[in-house]
C-alpha cells in the first residue's frame, strides 16, 4: 500500500474519531477538571493553557475545553470546532464540580465583604497609593486617547453617564483612559533586593462613567509560577503592592476626576477571560441558562450573591480582584450590593461585569436570575428589587 494511501486511510479514521468523539461530547457531561479540587487553597493560574500536544494525526478532546474537538497534524491544529450546544434547558443546579468556587465566593462574602461594609474588617487597608509605584518597581504608561473594546459598547450604553464619543448615535466608541502598569524594575522587600517580576496589568478606565475595564493582567505570582518558581519561595520575591485590586485602585484615586471621590466606583468589568477556571465555569452557566455558549449582550445572565452562580463567579480568579476591592476600600465605597452579569457576544469573547449596586439602589443591567432553592447560608445576601435598566 502506497504511502498517500495509507496517508489517506488515516485522515479518514481521524474524521470518523471526531465525528465520534463530538456525539460522545453530546450526550455525556463534561469530565470534571481536577484543577477545580484545590481552588480554594491556592491561587489559581490567570492564564488558560492547554497541555495537549499532538505528536501524529488524530483527533482529541481539550482537556481544558471539552466541548472544543480539533483535528490535528503533528504539532499543529488542521481545524478546532466548538459545537454549540442545543440541550434542553435544564432545572438542575450548578454542576457540583463548581462547589469549591462557590465556597471559595461564600467565604470571601461572609468573612471578608459583609464585616467590611459593617465596620468590622479584619484586613486592614492597604497603604499604597500612586506614590507607591516607585517604591515597589512598577512603572505606569497613560494613554488618554483610547476607547473601550467593542463588546462592551452595548453594556455602557445603558449607563447614564456613558456617552458615546461624539452626538452620533451610529458612533458608539466610549472614550476611557488606558493604563499599562508594568513591575520592570528591581525592588525592595522584607527580604531585601529583588528582581523585577514582569508582571503588568492593562486596564481601561472610564472616570465619567465610574467604570474600569480588566484588559490583561498576569500578576507578579503569576509571572513567577510560569518562571517555574517554588510555590513556597513566591511570597519572598514579590514587592509589597502586587495584586491587581490595590493596582488598580492606585490608579483609580490618582485620576484627576476621581482624586475627591474614589468611592464613587460603580462598574468593573473584565474583558476577554481565558483563564482555565472562569471559562468553563462561565461556558456551563451559559450553556444551562441559555443552551449555548453564545450570548450576546441583549441575551446576558446576571446574578446576585444569593446565587450559586454568583458567589462561583465571585470566587474564580476574575472576581477576586473585586472581593478585595469591596473588603478594602468599603470605607470609601460603603455598603452596596454587588450582583455580576456575563455575556459572550462572539463565542469567544466571554465577558464579566460586576454592578456594585448601592444599597437600595437600582441595578444597571437588569434583575438578577432567581437564586437556586438549594442554596443556603447562614448569612443572608443582598436582596434587590431591581427593575431592568
Amino acid at each position: 500500500m502506497s504511502l498517500r494511501v495509507r496517508w489517506l486511510l488515516a485522515l479518514l479514521a481521524t474524521i470518523v474519531t471526531a465525528l465520534w468523539l463530538l456525539v460522545h461530547n453530546f450526550n455525556q457531561e463534561p469530565s470534571s477538571h481536577a484543577l477545580f479540587n484545590d481552588v480554594v487553597s491556592r491561587q489559581p493560574p490567570s492564564v488558560n493553557g492547554s497541555s495537549d500536544v499532538q505528536t501524529d494525526i488524530g483527533a482529541y478532546v481539550n482537556s481544558s475545553d471539552p466541548k472544543l474537538v480539533a483535528l490535528t497534524f503533528g504539532r499543529h491544529d488542521l481545524f478546532r470546532f466548538s459545537p454549540v450546544h442545543t440541550r434542553p434547558l435544564s432545572k438542575r443546579a450548578l454542576d457540583p464540580k463548581y462547589d469549591c468556587l462557590v465556597e471559595k465566593g461564600r467565604k470571601y462574602y461572609e468573612s471578608g465583604i459583609l464585616p467590611a461594609f459593617d465596620g468590622h474588617s479584619s484586613y486592614p487597608t492597604p497603604p499604597f497609593d500612586d506614590k507607591s509605584f516607585k517604591d515597589n518597581g512598577w512603572s505606569r504608561k497613560d494613554d488618554d486617547d483610547s476607547f473601550v473594546p467593542h463588546a462592551w459598547e452595548p453594556a455602557f450604553a445603558m449607563v447614564p453617564e456613558g456617552r458615546p464619543s461624539s452626538g452620533d448615535e451610529s458612533d458608539r466608541d466610549v472614550e476611557a483612559t488606558f493604563v499599562f502598569m508594568s513591575q520592570d524594575e528591581p525592588f525592595t522587600n522584607d527580604q531585601g533586593q529583588q528582581k523585577a517580576t514582569g508582571a503588568y496589568y492593562n486596564v481601561f478606565y472610564l472616570p465619567e462613567t465610574m467604570a474600569i475595564i480588566a484588559s490583561t493582567t498576569y500578576s507578579p505570582i503569576y509571572q513567577l509560577q510560569e518562571a517555574g518558581v517554588p510555590a513556597d519561595q513566591i511570597n519572598n520575591l514579590i514587592p509589597p503592592l502586587h495584586r491587581l485590586s490595590d493596582v488598580i485602585w492606585a490608579v483609580w484615586a490618582s485620576l484627576e476626576h476621581n482624586v475627591h471621590n474614589p468611592g464613587a466606583l460603580r462598574y468593573y468589568a473584565v474583558n476577554s477571560i481565558l483563564n482555565n477556571i472562569a471559562k468553563p465555569l462561565m461556558d456551563d452557566i451559559f450553556n444551562e441558562r441559555r443552551g449555548t455558549e453564545i450570548v450576546p449582550w441583549e441575551n446576558r445572565l446576571t446574578f446576585g450573591l444569593d446565587s450559586k452562580e454568583g458567589l462561583a463567579l465571585l470566587g474564580s480568579p476574575n472576581g477576586l480582584a473585586v472581593a478585595w476591592i469591596l473588603i478594602h476600600r468599603a470605607q470609601a465605597l460603603g455598603r452596596r450590593e454587588p450582583r455580576v452579569t456575563i455575556f459572550n457576544p462572539d463565542g469567544t469573547n466571554r465577558c464579566m461585569i460586576w454592578d456594585l449596586v448601592p444599597q437600595g439602589g437600582e441595578g444597571m443591567f437588569g434583575d438578577p436570575l432567581p437564586s437556586d432553592s438549594s442554596l443556603t447560608s447562614t448569612t443572608s445576601a443582598p436582596t434587590s428589587s431591581a427593575r431592568r435598566g
